[in-house]
């Protein structure tokens, strides 16, 4: 459409100096010249009006698209977060609060150790109870296992019946489960220290800020009213 209204406008001015060389030696009014001199400048701030304006959709619409909003950007709790979720202890790292990392990694050992323990301990006495169900022992002989790494002590325990075993099954599997479900939950936590941490930093803590309780004395229709109000300076 613009490249049209640049065309047109020239080959109007062409027009009119091929009419203007013709008609030369023809009087012209001062009047018609002044008219057409005034339809020219118009039809030029409008063609530069309109190149303009599609200029600056152009503009508009790429800072839209590949720009990021500064705001977002820059905001320190937002960052801090979405890289603790990313990996714990990093939100930390932006805060600069090193001493809450050694923190995070022991919790976060202490729950890959308990999974571990809880889950060798179910398998352990499951493949005893699946050779009593599938296997078709009414009892079996359990091979004690003891220590923080389940070592077998080549001692043997037992014997021990469907009903003797199921139970451990089940109790070392609700603690496997229990053990995922808590370090869901850490994890989400430092996530969420580290962003609190983070508007703490930005949080205004000045002198300028204050929370008092004043005496107040109202005027009503009865008279003054003695009370008293709270003011907020920030």
């Amino acid at each position: 459409m613009v490249r049209a209204l640049v065309f047109l406008l020239f080959i109007t001015n062409i027009s009119f100096a091929q009419k203007t060389d013709t008609l030369s030696n023809i009087p012209v009014k001062a009047d018609s010249i002044k008219k057409i001199a005034v339809d020219s400048a118009k039809k030029l701030s409008l063609v530069n009006k309109i190149l303009k304006r599609d200029t600056s959709k152009r503009e508009n619409f790429l800072a839209r698209t590949f720009k990021v909003d500064s705001a977002k950007k820059a905001n320190p709790a937002r960052k801090a977060l979405l890289r603790s979720l990313i990996l714990p202890g990093w939100g930390q790292a932006t805060n600069k609060e090193y001493w809450v990392i050694p923190i995070v990694y022991a919790a976060a050992a202490g729950g890959v150790y308990t999974f571990w323990f809880t889950n060798d301990r179910y398998w352990y006495y499951k493949r005893y109870l699946q050779t009593i169900v599938v296997g078709g022992e009414k009892e079996v002989m359990i091979e004690q296992i003891s220590g923080i790494w389940n070592k077998k002590t080549g001692r043997t325990l037992g014997p021990f019946t469907q009903a003797q075993i199921e139970p451990a099954v089940n109790s070392f599997r609700r603690y496997r489960d229990l053990t995922v479900i808590l370090f869901a939950v850490g994890w989400t936590l430092q996530a969420v220290q580290a962003n609190v941490s983070a508007h703490l930093k930005t949080f205004d803590m000045s002198d300028d800020i204050s929370l008092k309780f004043e005496p107040s004395v109202q005027s009503t229709a009865y008279g003054n009213a003695v009370g008293a109000r709270v003011v907020l300076r920030f």
